[in-house]
This record gives C-alpha cells, sequence and structure tokens, in this order.
C-alpha cells in the first residue's frame, strides 16, 4: 500500500511497518493520526491491539487507523509527534527508510507497556511511560518540541508528576479525521 504522502507500509524486521517512498526533510510532516476517540477502558476492551490507541489526554485515545497505527516504536526515532496528532520528520528520512517514533513520548496512563524491539543502541528494552524515561531524554523530546500536550503541562507543572492528578478539561468529538 503506497499513500498519496510518499509513504508505503511492508513487513519488516518488527512486523509491519510505515517506510518512505520518497525523501523525507527534517520537519517536514510525514502523516497525521487520526481514527476514534476513545477512552481507556476502550483501549482495555482493544485487547492485543490495544498498542493501535494514541493517548492524547489522561483518559482520551485516538483508536488509530492506517498508516498510523502501523508505524513502530524506536528508542532512537526518526520522527515525533506535534500538537498531539502530526508525525514529523526529526531529521531527513531516505527512501525505503522505516518511519518510527518513541511511543513514551505520548503515554503516562501507567498500563500499558511493551517489550522493545528496536535494536538500536540505545534501546531501553521496554516501553513505558513518559516520566519513567531518563531527565535528560525527557528534557530533549520537550527541547524538540514532541511531546503531547498533555505531557507538557504535566511537566511544566510538576517536575515528576504522578499521571493520577491529570484530568480531562475539554470536550472534543468522537472522532479525529486526517486531513
Amino acid at each position: 500500500m503506497t499513500t498519496d504522502d510518499g509513504l508505503y507500509v511492508a513487513k519488516g524486521v518488527k512486523g509491519f511497518g510505515v517506510y518512505a517512498a520518497r525523501t523525507i526533510r527534517r520537519g517536514d510532516e510525514i502523516l497525521t493520526f487520526s481514527g476514534p476517540l476513545i477512552d481507556f477502558q476502550g483501549t482495555i476492551q482493544l485487547g492485543e491491539r490495544e498498542g493501535d490507541a494514541l493517548q492524547i489526554r489522561p483518559d482520551l485515545y485516538v483508536h488509530l487507523t492506517q498508516p498510523g497505527s502501523l508505524v513502530n516504536h524506536s528508542c532512537a526515532p526518526n520522527a515525533g509527534i506535534v500538537n498531539d496528532f502530526h508525525l514529523i520528520a526529526l531529521g531527513p528520512i531516505r527512501p525505503h527508510e522505516e518511519i518510527c517514533y518513541d511511543y513514551s513520548t505520548s503515554m503516562a496512563d501507567g498500563h500499558w507497556t511493551m517489550v522493545c524491539l528496536c535494536g538500536e543502541p540505545t534501546c531501553r528494552g521496554r516501553v513505558l511511560d513518559f516520566h519513567t524515561l531518563p531527565e535528560t531524554l525527557r528534557q530533549a523530546y520537550l527541547q524538540r518540541g514532541v511531546v503531547q500536550t498533555y505531557l507538557v503541562r504535566a511537566s511544566q507543572a510538576i517536575p515528576e508528576f504522578p499521571t493520577s492528578t491529570l484530568t480531562l478539561s475539554s470536550s472534543y468529538s468522537t472522532s479525529i479525521e486526517a486531513k
């Protein structure tokens, strides 16, 4: 499957993933994540597909549709999420390079985790919530602007923030559509 945005889906070492069909420049938007909105209980109901939910607020997730649901994790990512839904290139991405972001930059539910298969020299071995990342890595992601908005706000308010203090204060529509 090749998209109009110069991406394609292929099977790789980590299973299916999203790859660049063309050169993507640093800062270019790669894709906009989309799908129906669900709460934490909705993620639990996804069972083994629980990882297909992108956390955008303490108790609000986007149940990702393809190709967004196929973007894999890496502890040394070449992409990151800005403005909660937009995946951008952190540096140049060559044709046929897999596009990956650090899942921890969107996580704070204290529940979902996975063994990391990225194989990078900096691999942490397990994907966990944002607040569990080493301080230097958290700060690097915050400086690059690739941390979900609710996590940025929480990290500015409380240096070592417990996720139980986060609350959802806005109403949202029932789904997020790609542009």
